[in-house]
């Protein structure tokens, strides 16, 4: 933090806290001012108008600092250590600052003083501070840097003094910060509205008084005039309210009708009382009351419809605001955005004028948008975590479901599935692995089963290409040979007859003598002899 040299309370003080954002301020802007409303701090920063201190806030003001430096040697002994006031600006948000009551030399603790009240007294000793305090509490030790605050409440007496030890969490930080961004987006945008008047009713003319007078068993009275003022009113009332001024009109006039209905509730009771003969008087008297409560009740429907009217549409334009938001936001983080817990009808709940509703509006749109920030934010961080493993997107697909997870959990999910996802592929592409190597060893095994059956044996394919070589050259005059030794006698001779050169006869001759020798020998005895004779004959008959 950089401390300034402005000392607290003077004008250069007052001119620099107007130009940031401030401790003090801080529950204002969040909403949870005692005092203030945020929509008031907002025209209070664009316009540079601050309220006046009355003579009376002036001495509260003046009883709070006596009790504050009385209070504080008691702090420093129960710290053991030396406190100074001083007022710093955030070294991290140039446009934050904060005013201490007392800070340590070492700058490690802060301590806040707040004049004696029994209530909060009573909570400083439960260590329970409400909004309106741990917020200033937050965004002084956010700007100095401390460990803790020392929270007190007192007169500046030992008797009257109670104090706790208040710690900064990091959620409400997150909110302090993310609040003032966006108070600052609100004051960009600013447009003062129209100045509320509260509009006063126009005088409404009394009802003349309902008089009247016995005398003998004659009964005089000014009925007449008070029936016609009277009916005047009531179709006044059926008008319908369109303005302000007219709303206001209304609710007088319920009024005058309920003041009217009761006073003739009694005159009807004191006439009964005191004679005999009323019955047209009376029922005069109980006419026009009954037109005087259906006008009452007639207006006073229109009064409340209005008022749900103007409620109404505050908390749509509201609702509307928020909605358009998270709308925005959706498409940012490619997710729907969940709804804001913070609720616009309870805000409004118990107030009464058009200015308290407009208020309490406005602090919720603002709490909605913060908490809807941090959301997103919250969701952005995770998609960037996600974009560095664009490979495993298909992974992510319920990333709506997951998005607004906690960064680390996120995190860890994101690393969880994915070496899930690589075992599961190493186990799926190990059996699909094994699954070939079985097919391939299969496919090996039948091919060697296939020619072991269909191939002879070496000792068979050697025997068979001794027979093809020996039987090949006579293959011509063999099947010559054994065609003759088939063919009926009557058949050859109708054989033609071939010719051939001495050579060739001797070619022959020499095959024959080798041919003897073989069989001689056994050959036909050798396995693969009948099927080496079919191939030279292309016969099944053996020779």
């Amino acid at each position: 933090m950089r401390i300034t040299n402005v000392v607290q309370g003077t004008q250069p003080w007052h001119e620099l806290r107007a130009t940031k954002f401030t401790a003090s301020e801080a529950p204002i802007m969040m909403g949870a001012s005692k005092y203030q409303s945020r929509d008031a701090l907002l025209k209070q920063k664009a316009t540079g108008e601050r309220p006046e201190v009355n003579s009376f806030q002036e001495k509260i003001f003046a009883r709070g600092h006596a009790a504050e430096d009385a209070a504080r040697p008691l702090v420093e002994k129960l710290i053991g250590e030396e406190l100074f006031p001083a007022t710093a600006i955030s070294d991290e948000y140039d446009w934050m600052l904060a005013s201490f009551d007392g800070i340590t030399l070492l700058e490690d603790i802060v301590f806040e003083h707040k004049l004696y009240n029994q209530n909060l007294f009573a909570h400083v000793l439960d260590g329970h501070l409400e909004p309106h305090y741990y917020w200033q509490l937050e965004q002084q030790l956010l700007v100095s840097g401390a460990e803790k605050a020392i929270f007190v409440c007192s007169d500046g007496t030992e008797k009257l003094f109670a104090s706790c030890e208040y710690v900064s969490l990091p959620e409400r930080r997150e909110q302090l910060i993310a609040g003032w961004l966006q108070f600052q987006k609100d004051l960009a945008n600013y447009e003062q509205k129209e100045e509320v008047i509260i509009l006063e009713a126009e005088p409404i003319r009394d009802l003349p008084a309902l008089t009247y007078k016995m005398d003998g068993l004659t009964l005089n009275s000014n009925f007449d005039v008070f029936k016609q003022a009277t009916m005047a009113l009531i179709e006044k009332s059926k008008l319908p309210i369109e303005t302000d001024q007219e709303f206001a009109d209304a609710e007088q006039l319920v009024k005058v009708f309920k003041a009217a209905e009761d006073k003739l509730k009694a005159i009807s009771e004191q006439v009964l009382g005191e004679v005999d003969s009323i019955d047209s008087f009376t029922k005069e008297l109980k006419f026009i009351s009954e037109q005087i409560r259906q006008a009452r009740l007639a207006a006073d429907k229109q009064v409340k419809n209005r008022k749900d009217e103007i409620r109404k549409n505050i908390l749509n334009d509201a609702n509307a605001k928020i909605q358009q938001h998270l709308n925005t936001l959706s498409l940012e983080i490619k997710a729907p955005m969940l709804a804001p817990t913070v609720s616009v009808l309870n805000a409004m709940k118990g107030k009464k004028t058009v200015q308290s509703l407009e208020e309490a509006a406005d602090t919720a749109i603002a709490q909605a948008l913060v908490e809807a920030d941090l959301l997103a934010n919250k969701a952005k961080e995770n998609y960037a975590i996600l974009s560095t493993y664009a490979e495993y997107q298909f992974l992510f697909n319920d990333w709506a479901a997951i998005c607004f997870k906690d960064t680390d959990d996120f995190s860890a999910l994101v690393k969880t599935r994915i070496t899930d996802h690589k075992a599961a592929e190493d186990i799926r592409l190990e059996q699909e692995r094994q699954q070939m190597q079985i097919e391939a060893e299969a496919k090996a095994q039948a091919k060697i089963e296939a020619q072991q059956e269909i191939a002879p044996t070496n000792e068979e394919s050697k025997q068979s290409d001794v027979i093809s070589n020996a039987l090949n050259k006579g293959k011509v005059a063999l099947e010559s040979v054994s065609l003759a030794q088939h063919i009926g006698t009557s058949e050859i001779k109708a054989v033609p007859m071939i010719q051939m050169t001495a050579k060739e006869a001797n070619y022959l001759r020499k095959r024959d003598a080798i041919l003897t020798a073989l069989e001689n020998a056994g050959v036909d005895n050798w396995s693969g002899y009948d099927n080496a004779i079919r191939n030279i004959t292309n016969i099944n008959v053996q020779i």
